[in-house]
């Protein structure tokens, strides 16, 4: 029974440390789109030109451009990783209430 409880206790921490990043993920998605996106085009331009006019090297041009690539992922990313730990959430909130 004390044992019952214990694994209880550490499900509700583990419960609120994922209400906590699902929180923190509807941060960028407040963000909103337009923003993340105009921020890629800017990384990738500037990844671009900066090689096109030899300003920098060719590796921190495509670390330009792959961060570039990132922010226009996240849009993309955040509802599925927002859905996968609603999910989650529900499952332990399941468990312990059993």
């Amino acid at each position: 029974m004390l044992v019952k409880y214990i694994i209880k206790v550490f499900l509700y921490l583990i419960l609120a440390v994922m209400t906590l990043i699902r929180w923190l993920l509807k941060i960028p998605m407040m963000l909103g789109n337009i923003l993340l996106y105009f921020l890629s085009i800017i990384f990738i331009l500037t990844g671009v030109l900066s090689y096109g006019f030899a300003l920098e090297s060719a590796r921190e041009c495509g670390r330009m451009i792959i961060i570039g690539m990132a922010f226009g992922a996240i849009p993309d990313f955040v509802p599925f990783l927002e859905k996968s730990l609603e999910t989650l959430v529900a499952k332990l909130l399941s468990m312990t209430n059993e």
